[in-house]
């Protein structure tokens, strides 16, 4: 008997969530909807990449460490490209305005003070921007021991349809 009222408990509880769902405006949808991987071809990886240098990786695994939230993202472009339109909860660190005095003491403080070998992603406008490059290069100079490049950028996560973060000064 006491299994039937529990059965019958967990079908009215089922019932009541499915209804609840159906009118709720945070809906849930009953079937996932799962983007397209991309073409599958892997990291975009630059002419001047040398041996030694960070790992590249592609849009999804980029998409996949921003999801998870354990990574850093590090956009390297200028500040002003940076607010209109990076990946969101970014950090700024233009590489090519960075100091040359306490360079390794300003890089610590931008990114929080984090364990070296916290994964971090450099990423830039794209293809035909090296600036991620060079940061990386340097990130691993400084002892950092998970920097991975995202050379595809902003560009390739905005042409796959994920969010991004603009900021109201932007102007656009």
């Amino acid at each position: 008997m006491m299994i039937k009222q529990a059965l019958l408990l967990l079908a009215l509880a089922v019932i009541l969530g499915l209804g609840v769902n159906l009118v709720s405006p945070n809906a849930v949808d009953y079937i996932g909807k799962y983007r397209d991987i991309s073409s599958g071809d892997g990291p975009i990886v630059p002419p001047t990449a040398m041996e030694g240098d960070p790992a590249f990786i592609d849009v999804n695994v980029a998409q996949m460490e921003h999801a998870a939230g354990q990574a850093i993202f590090v956009d390297a472009r200028e500040e002003y490209e940076f607010h209109c339109g990076t990946i969101p909860g970014s950090v700024n660190l233009p590489f090519e305005y960075l100091p040359d005095e306490n360079f390794a003491g300003y890089i610590d403080s931008a990114l929080g003070y984090p364990d070296k070998d916290t994964p971090i992603i450099v990423f830039c406008s794209g293809e035909e921007c090296d600036l991620s490059l060079h940061l990386a290069r340097n990130l691993q100079d400084l002892g950092y021991t998970n920097p991975a490049i995202f050379f595809g950028g902003a560009r390739e996560w905005q042409n796959m349809g994920f969010e991004m973060e603009v900021s109201p000064e932007c102007g656009q």
